[in-house]
């Protein structure tokens, strides 16, 4: 079965049609082509896919954590951070979520406050999460 692809005037494809290319006017043999290629004179070019937009996991392993904080320079910000915390019950608390946990998650109150006693944006803690979740110990 031949197909046509038929473009547009600047040679991007259009539709493709089960035809004889030399019977539609406009339109270049089909084969190999798909929708939003461009003809280059010989054959069909693909457009460049964007690249997909990293995936933020919710959570990476305490291991997975502190290996990202200590491979961006943050490990001794974040433990000088747990022991300027004033509230003896909140260091305590801080410790814990620091030290004892198996997870760190995305949406925990002491990573959020953390971050932010850090100087750290929101993109910046997603980062540090995407970089974590791929460390393998």
């Amino acid at each position: 079965m031949t197909t046509a692809a038929i473009l547009d005037a600047a040679g991007v494809v259009i539709n493709i049609i089960v035809a004889d290319p030399a019977e539609v006017p406009g339109s270049v043999p089909g084969e190999g082509g798909a929708i939003g290629d461009t003809w280059d004179g010989s054959g069909f070019v693909r457009p460049p896919q964007p690249e997909a937009e990293p995936v933020v996991p919710e959570s990476v392993t305490r291991a997975q954590g502190k290996a990202a904080l200590v491979q961006a320079g943050l490990w001794a910000g974040v433990l000088a951070y747990v022991a300027g915390i004033a509230d003896p019950t909140q260091q305590a608390l801080a410790e814990i979520a620091l030290h004892d946990t198996l997870e760190w998650r995305r949406d925990s109150p002491f990573l959020a406050a953390a971050a932010a006693g850090l100087g750290l944006t929101s993109a910046q803690l997603d980062a540090l999460f995407i970089s974590a979740v791929e460390i393998v110990l």
